[in-house]
């Protein structure tokens, strides 16, 4: 089989590989972006299938993403916690509560914070571009003014959906 369909994507050609495919989805009504990055230009069907498999638990790895970020959150010292202080030092007051509601006692402000996650965009490397030790990236970060920051706090996985490690990045 030389053309094949995955979720989300057009027909592809496993025999004539692009560098780059780009989708744009909508998921828990917000449109994120897809992207598959491929340094060799033909894939095997079983990778096929692996790919195919891990784009339609899409929804599962977002959720399991949210536990290893709060998981990671109440470790000291982490990327987590790190990237949600970073706000806090950064921000006015006025526009910490133009995202949370400051007002509210019965919930640590670091927590409400964290809960504003939000996917952005989740990048697949199938066969290692760019030298990569994991299989997937999802970007997360926090709306500022109905926009993404630019700050990210990623969630790098393997093929499983299985946590490699968090960074922060910009």
């Amino acid at each position: 089989m030389t053309n094949f369909n995955l979720p989300y994507f057009e027909e592809i050609n496993s025999q004539e590989l692009q560098e780059y495919y780009v989708a744009k989805i909508d998921l828990n009504e917000r449109k994120i972006s897809i992207d598959l990055n491929f340094e060799k230009n033909t894939i095997g069907q079983s990778e096929i299938e692996t790919i195919k498999s891990f784009l339609e638990k899409i929804n599962r790895f977002d959720e399991q993403n949210k536990s290893y970020i709060n998981d990671d959150f109440t470790e000291e010292n982490s990327e987590t916690k790190g990237y949600i202080d970073f706000y806090f030092d950064e921000l006015e007051q006025d526009e910490i509560s133009n995202i949370i509601d400051i007002h509210d006692v019965s919930t640590p402000k670091e927590i409400l914070l964290l809960n504003k996650l939000q996917l952005n965009r989740i990048g697949l490397y199938p066969d290692g571009k760019y030298n990569t030790d994991y299989y997937a990236v999802f970007d997360y970060s926090i709306d500022i003014n109905g926009e993404p920051c630019d700050q990210l706090l990623v969630v790098k996985t393997d093929k499983s959906g299985n946590l490699d490690h968090i960074a922060w990045e910009s």
